[in-house]
């Protein structure tokens, strides 16, 4: 069975790549934390340890302590206290949950649910990094599946696929909803994982848009805009069109939840504790200029906006050559385009295009690109060692609590 799995190139390359990197990580975090040392004291201004215990002593301090950082805390909280902090209820309730549910099993302390977060994310990286060269080796060929792999394993915030944040397991469920919809048309399946993902993070609604042109072009005739099936309507197509809104469901449930319990609307939530409200799609693409040159405030001057503005442009290029010169990659395409415009709806003038470059580990048409354009080597050597230097640098600076995304 082991022989049997370790002969598939997915499995292997993707076991290969998921423990190199995750031996690098606890060496490079232990490197990192001994030169530039995190100091003991709370300061939730600048350390926002959200009153939880902090690791740094012992086996915990070494091996979960570099990962209790920003958003993971606000999952611990989660895992502990529920919704009891207005803040915190932007965060969909699966991830959490699981933490929570899992670390119980251990004791229910924040060691407890930080390690069970920590082992839930890398779990599902090593399933995500598993389908994704599958994925990938059906879409663009196997000679193609091993640069997809390493690109995606290696961008600069991949990093994050490691730590206790919704990353991996969103990605996971996503490319799993996909996949199950274009590759095999099991839109039950899709649907139910796609619900699953916008139980992670609120994106994962997009999902309805791929799936219903999915269903379209394979059930309502020969990719014309027509409104009777091929075949003509009968209970099981009925029931695989109303999967197609699952995923749009499980955003309602986490908004009918919230409102259950009390909490503030999402908007306003974001508003105060976030600094972000919905705008124009694109507005930060302007309010980041100022703030790229030292003039503007929050991120004025920071290395991550110039980065992040750069990924946005990249994620505008590709997903439009993923719609429009890409025909076969359609449903890709619109994935990626309706993420996109959902993340180009909040505005903020403190921090505009926030965490951008690590939202874009979700774009999946994107690194499909990369690794058909890294065929040629110059262009590979120019994704890759960038890659490799910012992944370095940005690992190391949120290791010792410096913002990346």
């Amino acid at each position: 069975m082991l022989k049997s799995l370790w002969r598939q190139p997915a499995v292997r390359q993707a076991l290969i790549i998921f423990v190199l990197l995750r031996l690098f990580l606890s060496g490079w975090a232990m490197v990192v934390q001994q030169a530039s040392p995190v100091p003991d004291e709370v300061n939730e201004g600048i350390r926002p340890y959200l009153s939880q215990p902090i690791l740094n002593d012992g086996a915990a301090g070494w091996l979960l302590g570099p990962w209790q950082r920003f958003d993971a805390l606000h999952y611990t909280r989660i895992a502990a206290q529920g919704y009891a902090h207005p803040e915190d209820s932007v965060f969909p309730p699966l991830y959490p949950l699981l933490m929570r549910a899992l670390g119980g099993l251990v004791g229910g302390s924040h060691t407890a649910h930080l390690a069970v977060g920590i082992l839930i994310s890398n779990a599902a990286l090593l399933g995500l990094l598993i389908l994704l060269h599958k994925v990938g080796s059906d879409l663009l060929g196997a000679e193609h599946a091993t640069r997809l792999l390493v690109y995606f394993a290696l961008f600069p915030t991949s990093f994050f696929l490691f730590a206790p944040y919704t990353e991996s397991l969103f990605l996971l469920l996503t490319l799993g909803s996909l996949w199950l919809a274009f590759r095999h048309d099991q839109l039950g399946w899709a649907g139910l994982l796609g619900l699953l993902a916008a139980l992670t993070r609120l994106t994962g609604w997009v999902l309805v848009v791929p799936l219903a042109y999915h269903f379209w072009q394979r059930h309502l005739g020969q990719g014309k805009w027509k409104i009777d099936p091929i075949g003509g309507w009968h209970p099981r197509l009925l029931g695989k069109a109303a999967t197609i809104f699952l995923p749009g469901l499980g955003l309602v449930l986490f908004l009918i939840f919230r409102a259950w319990l009390g909490l503030p609307p999402l908007g306003n939530v974001y508003a105060e504790y976030w600094f972000q409200r919905t705008g124009i799609p694109g507005t930060d693409l302007l309010r980041a200029l100022p703030g790229m040159f030292g003039l503007g405030t929050g991120r004025s001057g920071e290395f991550t906006l110039w980065f992040d503005f750069f990924i946005t442009w990249l994620l505008l290029s590709t997903t439009i050559v993923a719609l429009f010169r890409w025909r076969h990659w359609l449903g890709w395409g619109l994935y990626a385009a309706m993420l996109l415009l959902f993340m180009l709806l909040p505005s903020s003038e403190f921090k505009p295009l926030y965490s951008f470059s690590r939202y874009a580990l979700a774009f999946f048409p994107t690194f499909f690109l990369l690794a058909i354009w890294g065929a040629n080597s110059k262009i590979h050597r120019l994704i890759l060692y960038p890659s490799l230097l910012l992944y370095l640098y940005f690992s190391a600076q949120f290791f010792i609590w410096g913002w990346v995304a």
